[in-house]
């Protein structure tokens, strides 16, 4: 209960520096009302009435679109670098959720999706004994993320009016367009892989990318969160004279804690360790790969007697 009180005030902190500086008050309370609208239909209304937490993968990428679209409508100017952003949010968000649409076919979820199933673990350690309170209090959780943190730079960004882009700026876009590609390039080895399944009788994908890192994808995922958050840092830098200074100091400070939240998120909250815990119930031979490639970070293999996990 302690974590979950964390959570929300840290939520709940961002997004008023949010409302409390002046350029991106606006932005900030019609993007809540705005997930609230995505989130309640399509995720809390449906996990209420099966009891399935999975319908959270369409509405939080569908917020992250939605994000991407307010962003034309909310920026001070439309500018290489606002529309940059907007475009970025809404292309990655309805990707997402291009997939994550498929829950709601008729017989598509038969069961949670795995790494819900691994949620209910936690809670059953950590003592929590309404399961349809849990489910929604995590959906709700990211729900507020879309809110503040992970909306904080195409925020901070739409109050930059400036028609130039700097050096810095140049490379955090090409740092994305690079990762963007990576978590592309990875997804395509693993659909090859998963096709060629039947064929070769493999049932560990180690090709490509997979071959140094167990979860490429959602290390390319995080990058582009590290790419997005230093494109957005000078835009948070040129806001020292006009919002409040403790603001711009939560601002600044959560600007940060994204790169730590999404590194948590992609590995432990519905990222690899969930998936691993399955899959090496799954699959014996998962426990040498394990043993042989990094978990997230790419890097050459490890001899197959090294055991250490990084």
């Amino acid at each position: 209960m302690k974590t979950r009180v964390v959570w929300c005030v840290l939520f709940l902190a961002c997004w008023l520096a949010l409302v409390l500086a002046e350029p991106t008050r606006t932005f900030a309370l019609w993007n809540l009302v705005v997930q609230l609208v995505i989130f309640v239909p399509t995720a809390c209304v449906p996990a209420w009435r099966t009891g399935r937490m999975s319908y959270v993968d369409f509405a939080w990428p569908c917020g992250l679109a939605a994000v991407g679209v307010q962003t034309f409508f909310f920026a001070e100017s439309l500018t290489p670098l606002t529309l940059t952003v907007a475009v970025f949010y809404t292309v990655v968000g309805t990707r997402m959720s291009v997939w994550g649409a498929l829950l709601y076919k008729p017989g598509w979820l038969t069961a949670e999706l795995p790494r819900y199933q691994y949620q209910r673990r936690r809670w059953e350690r950590a003592g929590f004994r309404s399961e349809r309170v849990s489910v929604q209090y995590e959906i709700l959780v990211q729900a507020m993320a879309n809110a503040s943190f992970l909306a904080l730079p195409a925020l901070l960004i739409s109050t930059n009016a400036s028609s130039r882009l700097v050096a810095w700026e140049y490379a955090a876009i090409a740092l994305g367009l690079v990762a963007w590609s990576f978590e592309s390039l990875a997804d395509l080895q693993k659909r090859r892989f998963l096709g060629g399944y039947a064929r070769t009788g493999r049932d560990i994908c180690d090709v490509g990318l997979w071959r140094h890192s167990r979860h490429p994808n959602y290390f390319g995922q995080w990058m582009q969160w590290v790419a997005l958050v230093a494109l957005a840092a000078p835009s948070a830098f040129a806001l020292h004279d006009r919002v409040p200074p403790a603001a711009l100091l939560v601002l600044s400070l959560a600007l940060l804690w994204v790169v730590r939240m999404m590194y948590s998120t992609m590995v432990h909250y519905t990222g690899a360790v969930p998936a691993e815990y399955f899959s090496v119930r799954k699959r014996p031979a998962y426990a040498e790969y394990q043993a042989t490639v990094n978990r997230f970070f790419p890097g050459p293999r490890r001899p197959a007697a090294a055991s250490r996990r990084p």
